[in-house]
């Protein structure tokens, strides 16, 4: 049976820094909110690759004690759809010449005898005697979303964003080295300087503290509109927007189109306070925390399956009983996909005492699979694939639900070129793909 692998990961690749390992180690704490599941260091070790890896939290995962000094190093926290937590599927994924971390979904990858994606980029790479060459072959043949960082026995980096550029990639300064991430954010926190995006189709090779660029494929940008809505770091900036801002946007175009009577509003937090912000903001109803997130919660939506999705949730949130109590309450959340958290928490906040419950969204409704990296495996189980705003409101226990809608997401993030395939089932992919069914058709 093929694997259902999609990877909305977190990766960074370090050039020619001292203690880079150990530096990785870090960059994968700042990007933990991008995978749960397991992480990974790669790291020079004279003229071969070294690689260390676990499953959990990075701090779970990695002893950066057993980590040894070098200059040159690439590390992953990885999310997926698996299910199935193993570890010969968390990355980096290395043969101690050649080693790679990779950010994405290339769906064709079942065309051939491999089990995942990440084994297909390794294929192409590795059958390749210029690794330049061979991140243009995989360019080449590949379809879907991605980033990806490689580091090779060589001493050489290179950092890949693909074509359409689905997936955040950026290039900084390192002290006297580089550094290749997933966000900004990361960079910023590390001290390092921020130098631009990778821009889409562009390779960087960097090798003997030089830097080259190469626009190996030229496309259509389709940025994936769910990074600002939930994935990256509010302190994040993408291709020149902010995420903090374009989600405080969508709070405010949310007030402004889709209000309800209310006395307060009621972040989920973390990724939907700055929606919250927006809302209040703009309709002038008062913002309070009647949810407060435990310290050590995870994120239940990168959680790999169900049954941990929803042991998460009921870990993760408390209630404010003397904010929300006797209250009509507009509860703001970033996204609703399966529905299992939100329906837990209009529970939780009914039993604490709200007389009202209104649930506004903010982003539009996802109807339809992602093949480009999300966790929204088939339609089955998505609330609004064969719901409408009633019956969702029905189906969670709330008094109204109201989202965005895919017109109002683009204005508020103020990108032309966002990919809303979830959203409107118009996926900018060479071919169409029915995980549930295992085929593949051509659109051409």
């Amino acid at each position: 049976m093929i694997s259902k692998i999609k990877e909305h990961c977190g990766i960074v690749g370090i050039h020619n820094v001292p203690d880079a390992p150990r530096i990785v180690y870090e960059t994968l704490k700042f990007l933990q909110h991008r995978g749960q599941e397991s992480a990974g260091i790669t790291f020079l070790d004279k003229d071969r690759l070294s690689t260390v890896k676990g499953l959990g939290l990075v701090e779970d995962a990695l002893d950066p004690i057993i980590l040894k000094s070098s200059n040159f190093s690439i590390g992953h926290v990885r999310y997926s759809t698996t299910g199935r937590g193993v570890i010969d599927e968390a990355q980096p994924l290395s043969d101690g010449k050649i080693a790679l971390a990779f950010n994405g979904t290339i769906p064709n990858y079942i065309n051939y005898n491999v089990r995942i994606d990440t084994e297909f980029i390794y294929e192409v790479l590795k059958n390749q005697e210029d690794i330049r060459q061979g991140i243009r072959k995989l360019v080449d043949v590949a379809d879907g979303g991605y980033s990806l960082v490689v580091l090779t026995n060589k001493g050489e980096l290179i950092g890949l964003r693909d074509p359409k550029g689905f997936r955040p990639l950026v290039l900084g300064k390192l002290g006297s080295g580089y550094i290749i991430a997933s966000e900004d954010s990361a960079i910023r926190q590390l001290g390092g300087i921020v130098i631009r995006d990778v821009k889409p189709g562009e390779m960087i090779y960097i090798k003997n503290g030089s830097i080259e660029s190469e626009i190996v494929a030229r496309d259509e940008v389709h940025f994936c509109s769910f990074e600002y809505i939930y994935f990256s770091r509010a302190d994040s900036i993408i291709d020149g927007v902010s995420v903090y801002r374009a989600r405080v946007r969508l709070g405010e175009i949310l007030a402004e189109n889709h209000p309800a009577k209310a006395d307060i509003v009621v972040p989920v937090p973390e990724s939907s306070v700055p929606i919250a912000l927006g809302f209040s903001r703009k309709s002038g109803i008062p913002l309070e925390y009647g949810l407060v997130r435990t310290s050590v919660s995870k994120r239940s939506f990168i959680m790999p399956s169900q049954d941990k999705r929803e042991s998460i949730v009921e870990e993760k949130f408390g209630v404010v009983g003397e904010v929300v109590r006797n209250k009509k309450i507009i509860l703001i959340d970033d996204s609703i996909v399966r529905g299992t958290t939100m329906k837990k928490l209009v529970k939780l906040i009914r039993e604490n005492g709200a007389s009202e419950i209104h649930v506004r969204i903010g982003s539009p409704m996802i109807r339809y699979p992602c093949y480009m990296g999300i966790d929204f495996p088939n339609k089955k189980e998505l609330i609004a694939n064969d719901k409408n705003e009633m019956e969702i409101a029905k189906s969670i226990g709330a008094d109204s639900v109201e989202y965005l809608s895919i017109d109002e997401m683009i204005k508020a993030i103020g990108r032309q070129d966002l990919c809303h395939a979830c959203f409107s089932g118009m996926y900018p992919l060479k071919h169409s793909y029915d995980f549930s069914k295992l085929s593949v058709s051509m659109k051409g």
